[in-house]
């Protein structure tokens, strides 16, 4: 397996496991047409987020073979500043974060983790957080596994006309 810097050119594997991991992660979260109607293509506004250049933000995917089975996004945290006043001391976010549901439990979410918590720390970003769905046992065992605890912050998030009930969870010693 290897963790590289995502590529315009990945954009639609990527796509393919945020479906594939949404339909298995949420199934019961997150209505079914919700999760039938996510695409498997990505669109060209998708492709050209991936073609610019943002300093504050990065993806990473992880490849196996000539296949990406999964892929992160990390950035500060918008909840706490914008993107002028970021920088070193922002607390850093896990924006996403999925492997294909036929590769957990394989080092894949670790290593994408890895690359990601490492690269935040060189920009000064800390500490790290995520947000995750409240009853999502899945994201819920992978995160506390890595390290990262609840630290009681919660908010909503619309998706697809659905509120969603989510948790923020910190990094601890980050």
């Amino acid at each position: 397996m290897r963790i590289r810097t995502a590529t315009p050119a990945d954009a639609d594997e990527m796509v393919q496991v945020r479906t594939a991991s949404w339909r298995a992660a949420y199934e019961g979260l997150v209505d079914a047409d919700v999760l039938a109607g996510l695409p498997d293509e990505a669109s060209e506004r998708y492709v050209r987020y991936l073609a610019q250049k943002r300093p504050l933000e990065t993806e990473f995917v992880a490849e196996k073979g000539p296949y990406v089975i999964g892929f992160a996004s990390f950035t500060w945290d918008r909840d706490e500043t914008d993107e002028d006043g970021a920088g070193p001391g922002t607390p850093g976010l896990v924006q996403s974060i999925y492997v294909h549901p036929d590769h957990w439990s394989r080092g894949a979410g670790r290593a994408l983790m890895n690359q990601g918590v490492r690269w935040l720390a060189e920009q000064g970003f800390a500490p790290v957080r995520v947000w995750i769905m409240e009853g999502s046992e899945i994201s819920r065992r992978f995160y506390e596994r890595y390290g990262f605890e609840s630290d009681g912050a919660r908010k909503t998030m619309e998706l697809s006309g659905a509120t969603i009930p989510c948790e923020r969870l910190t990094l601890k010693g980050a």
